[in-house]
């Protein structure tokens, strides 16, 4: 079902999800140490300038992979140019998501959505293909900014998710989010 509340970030003003003040509140290393090890596929969806896209390829090594994955080529655009000519190269996959499709094939072990469930289009059609492309015992990071996202709204986007199957493993505390980590229910 299409949402027709959505807000995308424009590329323009995409310096404010790069600034300092975000990597002193919301640093990768400290929301994601405990969810990255080598070897892992990860799939940062929504990644936008790609704040935590680098951070996590940063965290991961050379047998690992982080999908940067965005519906707008401004954005893709800008991971890219922070990865050329960086030992980054090998480990990020720019990759352009459609509205209502992720089209990937990996099978995925983790997937982090900060700030972007709120913008799709199509959040249904979207968790339909994580549910797919999830490994067994993979995790989804879901944050939303409080004072952008409504409390009822963010309860909406965990309520789709356990509608297809997924239960909350934790709640993590982030700056300025509500944020909840879920996997699939065992059957």
């Amino acid at each position: 079902m299409r949402n027709k509340n959505i807000h995308i970030h424009s590329v323009e003003k995409s310096g404010a999800l790069d600034s300092s003040f975000r990597h002193r509140f919301q640093n990768p290393g400290k929301i994601l140490s405990d969810y990255l090890h080598p070897g892992m596929t990860v799939l940062d969806l929504g990644c936008g300038p790609g704040f935590f896209t680098i951070g996590m390829a940063c965290m991961l090594d050379s047998s690992s992979k982080v999908i940067a994955a965005d519906i707008q080529t401004g954005m893709l655009e800008k991971v890219k140019q922070k990865i050329e000519e960086s030992d980054l190269e090998c480990i990020v996959q720019i990759h352009q998501c459609q509205e209502k499709s992720l089209n990937l094939t990996d099978k995925i072990d983790f997937v982090f959505a900060f700030y972007s469930f709120h913008e799709m289009s199509y959040p249904d059609e979207i968790i339909d293909e994580i549910k797919l492309l999830l490994k067994p015992g993979g995790l989804v990071y879901i944050a939303e900014q409080k004072f952008h996202v409504s409390k009822s709204s963010f309860i909406d986007i965990i309520e789709k998710m356990r509608k297809k199957g997924f239960e909350i493993t934790s709640q993590p505390k982030v700056f300025l989010s509500r944020a909840v980590v879920m996997k699939m229910k065992e059957q």
